[in-house]
């Protein structure tokens, strides 16, 4: 089906358009990143996957949400309950959605009592760039990191950005971003609030989904802000105050139907260059996840979680081929519930844990190879400790045209306080912290017009946390395998760029449901974007196809695969004003990423920006 769509699309790219490509400008291989490695590189040095989204490329393809921004891209898959502000998860690499490490500026910001990051609720107006690391990282990261990490970076205006939009179901939203930069000093702000009436998040079942029939609207708004103050001490220090706050309101469908939630990210970071060659970078921050759960106004139940997060790097450039780093973290994590606001006897057993990290990498070029290696052992005052190690290689074998890279990386996940503690019997203290090997090779280049990757992965995970049959968390394995193709082109005005990804990830829980597809993972999936400049316009096409996947470990509850095509437009009307047209999920086609939930059919959206640098 993939293949078929693919080639009805590049056989028309003469009536459809461009999408962005983060590495469509001549210097794309000047790119940094600092996910990959916590250092400075250049992404042609990163060893294995990585993929930059930096804020031109959200303006062209105008998502409206995080979830929406992700779709498609290769090794991702995502579920959502229904639309703006709902719950949303993402599965890197077939990984659980508490395998994927999601940072905010460079620190952990999520729920500590489920381990996720609620996605839903970071504004896209908000983020000035992403950074996608597919792949293990617990060597460089610690707890989380076995699908790869996210890194999301909040907004740097240059000077003053301003938009209004407005769309289907009164979809609302207003946005401002100011930047100042003199003599050392630098100052930021984006505000932004957005609503919407949402439209019906579940089909009604009584005994499947949402276990209701409530065929209501359900809206969503959310009021944020952001912030970085800095100043720079010329080229021996630099330190940065930045802070994100979200709050807001949404409605569902289920016994909780609404629910309150605020999310706090405040952080600061101290760079010192005491001699050449040398920095020192330290960081903190007390990230806040808070949420509130109702039924028709009632108060039900409250989950607050606080993550302390502090980081010392250290990382001495030797010369320009090797590369030295040494860091130590830590972390706490403290939750403050009320499970059932009607028994006030169920609390968690355990409210509070601490750990630490300690690790060293090794950057090293020579001639056409570049090497990695980094190793790191994390303690835990209530798991124990867990050592890991990564290892990686590249062949340059023909300049830029073609390399070869291989790799070898460990990983582990911390059981969450849901999982061990959660009352009423349904939290399990005896679980083992989840372990992971993984194993990459991989191909890629870049000719004149077009550049090109393909890695292939097999990842092992021991004592993966799943649910048996009576919906109580146990201890199993699995093994996800998979295949990840990228392809981007720029011909003069035209761009084109394919993502493909299969996946075989594979239960390894011994019984009945041995060797079945885990679930709400697509096998096959992909994106092809295609677009066209004009002078003054230009014109976008983005096509998300994705496979049919399974809503039970058993595989018995199957849902239909699906391809949606959106088509977006923008014209400049004046040198700082410009207007953004987006369509939806053009052929209206219904489809579920997880059953009975569904998601948006065919809608339309006008933005009118304002930007002056």
């Amino acid at each position: 089906m993939f293949i078929r769509v693919a080639a009805a699309m590049t056989a028309c790219l003469s009536c459809v358009a461009v999408v962005a490509d983060q590495n469509d400008s001549d210097n794309a291989l000047d790119t940094v990143v600092v996910t990959a490695s916590r250092v400075e590189q250049p992404v042609s040095n990163v060893i294995g996957s990585v993929t930059v989204i930096d804020r031109k490329e959200i303006e062209r393809r105008q998502p409206q949400s995080l979830q929406d921004l992700l779709r498609g891209e290769a090794g991702i898959d995502i579920y959502n309950n229904g639309g703006l502000g709902k719950a949303s998860d993402i599965f890197m690499r077939g990984g659980n959605t508490a395998q994927t490490l999601i940072l905010v500026d460079g620190e952990r910001l999520g729920s500590a009592a489920n381990g996720t990051t609620a996605i839903q609720f970071i504004p896209i107006d908000q983020i000035e760039r992403v950074e996608i690391v597919r792949g293990p990282r617990s060597s460089l990261y610690g707890s989380d990191a076995i699908g790869g990490v996210i890194q999301i970076f909040t907004r740097k205006a240059s000077g003053v950005d301003a938009s209004i939009g407005y769309g289907y179901h009164d979809t609302q939203s207003y946005s401002t971003a100011m930047g100042y930069y003199h003599d050392g000093w630098r100052m930021n702000f984006t505000g932004n609030y957005k609503q919407s009436n949402g439209y019906n998040t579940c089909r009604a079942n009584l005994h499947a989904g949402c276990f209701t029939d409530e065929p209501d609207d359900d809206g969503f708004r959310n009021t944020s802000a952001s912030t970085h103050l800095g100043y720079a001490f010329g080229n021996k220090a630099d330190v940065e105050i930045h802070d994100l706050y979200s709050t807001g309101y949404t409605e569902f469908d289920g016994f909780i139907n609404q629910g309150r939630f605020t999310e706090h990210a405040p952080g600061i970071k101290l760079k010192l260059m005491p001699i050449d060659k040398l920095t020192v970078t330290l960081t903190g921050s007390i990230t806040h996840d808070n949420q509130d759960n109702f039924n028709n106004a009632t108060f039900l139940s409250r989950f607050n979680t606080e993550k302390h997060n502090a980081s010392l790097l250290s990382d001495w450039t030797i010369n320009a081929s090797n590369t030295v780093m040494l860091g130590v973290d830590y972390l706490r994590d403290h939750i403050d519930t009320v499970v059932d606001s009607t028994d006030p006897t169920q609390t968690f057993a355990v409210t509070r844990r601490n750990s630490h990290g300690v690790f060293a990498e090794y950057l090293g070029t020579f001639g056409s190879e570049e090497f990695s290696a980094s190793l790191r052992s994390d303690n835990s005052n209530q798991y124990g400790t867990h050592n890991t190690g990564d290892a990686g290689w590249k062949w340059r074998v023909i300049d830029k045209l073609l390399s070869l890279n291989a790799g070898y990386g460990q990983a582990f996940h911390a059981p969450t306080f849901n999982d061990l503690y959660y009352p009423f019997g349904s939290g399990n203290p005896r679980l083992r912290p989840e372990s992971s090997r993984n194993v990459e090779v991989g191909a890629s280049g870049d000719l004149a017009f077009m550049n090109w990757s393909i890695q292939a992965y097999e990842n092992r995970v021991k004592d993966l946390i799943a649910l048996d049959s009576s919906f109580f968390p146990v201890n199993t394995d699995a093994r996800m395998r998979g295949v990840e193709l990228t392809t981007k082109a720029n011909w003069n005005k035209f761009n084109t760029a394919v993502n493909y990804t299969w996946l075989d990830p594979r239960s390894r829980q011994q019984g009945e449901n041995y060797n079945k597809i885990l679930t709400r993972r697509a096998r096959q999936s992909g994106r092809v974007e295609m677009g066209y400049n004009f002078f003054m316009w230009q014109f976008n096409s983005i096509v998300n196809v994705v496979g049919p996947r399974f809503d039970d470990l058993a595989n018995t509850q199957r849902l239909g695969g699906y391809t949606t095509i959106d088509f977006n437009t923008s014209v400049v009307i004046h040198k700082d004003y410009f207007i953004q047209l987006k369509l939806n999920n053009v052929l209206d086609r219904r489809y579920e990423t997880a059953q009975y939930f569904n998601q948006e059919g065919r809608s339309v959206y006008l933005t009118l920006h304002y930007q002056h640098k």
